[in-house]
């Protein structure tokens, strides 16, 4: 009798070596009407995945919806998904916000199940994507992702995302975002997805997220690792939401290297976490052991939601790498959430990022000894809550 002979199936490509021209998104508007843009121009047959943390109310919002509305009625499928977790729960909690979760549910038994259908899902889930899966001779399937949430509060936010389109990249992203195993190593790609992917809670995970992660793939930590210990590159710009002990880790790796700069870029005032913030501000200044000429830590008056990383080198012929994603430098985003993010080697894009990213630090105030005052336990227990 032959023996069958079962091949190991190969990890799913989550990258692409060159991708159509990506296009960075840098303003809450400018990424509401990318959005709302997409929808109108989708035809009967199409299929779109809608991912969001956070939707909340406001005109812009009414925006996106009414272009999902219409395109539903022109024939086409939308697939809604909204974090439904007890995280986010506790967030709104928090920020005595709101989420539209009755309006999308109203608007499934409006529209029909099977043309719209919403989901809020169980499983903390920080990603926000778009994507838009065109019929054949449609036009091209796109995407856009980041870290912008929907809600007019944010309109005033600083932050990221990118727009990209062909089959290559859908399919690379869709690679990314399932539970199988990927990889996030390229140094060529345009585009390299990583993504962490939970399946399921773990009690000493949730009890101890420092030490411990959720069951499933968690691929960004590695990924961001990989790109502040490449010692090729040595000027960092990193713009960055909230920050724990962990995500001091990970930042002060970059600066143990000699002739290696870090410009560091956070909110004066961020919507949550302020002492957690600064405590970690705090802790990332003692790690590089009092060194002044290689960290410069910058304070932006503005909401700054960002997750952006870009890094150069001093050897002109090794091309510049920037990330974006929805992933901060804390444990629970690195250990316990759905998170997406992207590293970038496409030029037009990576000088597009470096020039806002400088740009944020020019509008940015240097650090204080004021700014690195905060209270306790009120850090720590929002470290542990984050």
């Amino acid at each position: 009798m032959e023996s069958i002979v079962r091949l190991k199936r190969p990890p799913p490509k989550t990258s692409v070596e060159r991708a159509a021209p990506l296009r960075l998104l840098t303003s809450y508007s400018s990424v509401v009407e990318a959005l709302r843009k997409e929808l109108d121009t989708t035809q009967a047959g199409d299929v779109v995945r809608f991912s969001v943390y956070v939707f909340e109310s406001g005109k812009s919002s009414d925006a996106v919806i009414a272009a999902m509305r219409r395109a539903v009625k022109r024939g086409v499928t939308i697939r809604c998904e909204i974090d439904g977790s007890p995280v986010s729960k506790f967030t709104r909690w928090c920020e005595q916000s709101t989420t539209l979760t009755d309006e999308l549910q109203a608007l499934q038994c409006e529209l029909g199940r099977e043309r719209f259908s919403f989901k809020p899902v169980k499983q903390a889930s920080h990603a926000k994507f778009m994507i838009v899966q065109r019929k054949r001779g449609g036009g091209m399937p796109s995407i856009i992702f980041g870290g912008v949430n929907i809600g007019d509060r944010f309109s005033h936010w600083r932050d990221f995302a990118i727009r990209a389109e062909g089959q290559a990249v859908v399919d690379a992203l869709r690679a990314t975002m399932r539970r199988s195993s990927s990889t996030v190593a390229s140094d060529t790609a345009d585009i390299v997805f990583a993504s962490n992917v939970p399946t399921g809670f773990c009690p000493m995970a949730w009890t101890f997220p420092r030490y411990f992660r959720f069951p499933g793939r968690f691929d960004i930590q590695r990924a961001m690792t990989d790109l502040l210990e490449d010692e090729r590159y040595t000027r960092y710009y990193v713009a960055m939401a909230y920050i724990d002990s962990m995500g001091v880790d990970l930042l002060a790796s970059t600066l143990r290297r000699d002739n290696t700069t870090l410009t560091l870029v956070v909110p004066r005032t961020p919507n949550v976490y302020h002492d957690a913030n600064r405590k970690a501000l705090g802790r990332l200044i003692k790690a590089n052991d009092g060194r002044e000429d290689n960290l410069k830590i910058l304070l932006l008056d503005d909401m700054l939601h960002a997750k952006a990383f870009h890094a150069e080198s001093d050897d002109d012929s090794i091309p510049a790498v920037g990330m974006i994603g929805s992933c901060n430098l804390k444990q629970r985003s690195l250990g316990q959430f759905v998170e997406l993010n992207a590293t970038i080697r496409q030029p037009a894009l990576t000088m597009a990022l470096r020039r806002h990213l400088r740009e944020l630090a020019h509008e940015a105030s240097p650090l204080s000894a004021d700014d690195l005052r905060y209270q306790e336990p009120k850090a720590t227990i929002e470290e542990w809550l984050g």
